[in-house]
This record gives structure tokens, C-alpha cells and sequence, in this order.
């Protein structure tokens, strides 16, 4: 359930350097192609528009610097959801609407 409840956080992003990103920044799209952790829960942004990963199936798009993703897989959190993107070195944070946090490692 931990696992699953992760990856509906998911707001996927990191990149290589210092840079720092928030709400209507567009530098979290530097990590599109990047394999991101978050224990043994593996995500890839695909620059194609879909995402993939640990259980994870759906499509993503940048609406107004926030990442707005689709799931289909897992059934449970199927739907569309836009998070707020902040990049702090190799490290990114999602943030839902409901404020719920995911922190993940740009490998």
C-alpha cells in the first residue's frame, strides 16, 4: 500500500544540477528521459508523453509549469491530477492538490 500510495504522488522530476524550480517554472522538464527512485519504485517521464514505471502505466503534459499526469494503471488512482513541480539538485518533490508530498532521486 506504501508502494502504491507513492506513486500516486508521483509528480515526477529531478535534474543533475542546483537549479530550483516551483509553481509555473518549466525546469522540472529537464528530467523527461530520466529514470527517477523513490526506494525501489522506479518512474520515466517519457518525452513521448507517456509514463511508465513500478505498477504505473498513463500519459503526462506540462500545463502551466505544474505536471499533469493520466493514469490508467493502477486502477485505483486512475484519473487526471496536476502537481507542483520543485527541483533542488538531484532530489525532485511533487505536490498534489491536497498538499500530499513525494520526493524523488534523479538516477
Amino acid at each position: 500500500m506504501k508502494k502504491l500510495l507513492l506513486m500516486t504522488t508521483l509528480g515526477l522530476g529531478v535534474i543533475a544540477g542546483p537549479v530550483l524550480a516551483g509553481s509555473g517554472s518549466t525546469e522540472w522538464l529537464s528530467i523527461v528521459g530520466k529514470k527517477l527512485e523513490n526506494g525501489d519504485l522506479t518512474v520515466v517521464l517519457k518525452s513521448n508523453g507517456k509514463v511508465k514505471g513500478s505498477g504505473i502505466e498513463g500519459v503526462w503534459e506540462e500545463r502551466d509549469g505544474k505536471y499533469c499526469r493520466t493514469l490508467t494503471k493502477p486502477k485505483k488512482f486512475a484519473g487526471t491530477e496536476c502537481q507542483t513541480v520543485t527541483l533542488k539538485g538531484n532530489e525532485v518533490t511533487f505536490v498534489n492538490p491536497n498538499g500530499r508530498k513525494s520526493t524523488w532521486t534523479v538516477k
